[in-house]
């Protein structure tokens, strides 16, 4: 994920970057419909894998896809930086585990079928506002 976003800012010119966990969790932090397994975490319904990130209920902001179906890359680090966090939950989460703003840590070198990223882009000053 992270080379990734290097490959599109040198590809682009714009700075791309996962998000910290600071700024991922305000994004994750809404009610949704309240019914966990309609708001994009099919893992309830006995399904596996992801669905289409637009599955589920969007947030205040208009994003989709951040109360479930893939848990997602940030850039936080733990144990010295040897394991990632991924944040959120993912299609096998249970209906039990229902906090989108909850954190782990993996092993980043591994690849994982539940868990992807999404990227923020740095916006400079002057170019906030405009389209």
């Amino acid at each position: 994920a992270q080379a990734y976003a290097q490959w599109l800012s040198r590809r682009s010119g714009k700075d791309y970057r996962l998000p910290t966990l600071a700024e991922w969790r305000p994004l994750a932090d809404y009610r949704g419909s309240g019914n966990a397994c309609q708001d994009g975490r099919i893992g309830c319904a006995g399904v596996e894998g992801t669905v289409n990130a637009t599955q589920g209920p969007p947030s205040p902001l208009g994003l989709a896809g951040t109360r479930g179906n893939a848990r997602e890359w940030v850039s936080d680090c733990t144990r010295g930086c040897q394991r990632r966090l991924a944040a959120g939950v993912g299609w096998r989460d249970g209906p039990g585990r229902a906090s989108p703003t909850q954190s782990n840590d993996f092993d980043a070198g591994t690849g994982f079928d539940d868990i992807g990223f999404r990227l923020v882009r740095s916006v400079p000053a002057g170019e906030l506002g405009k389209r």
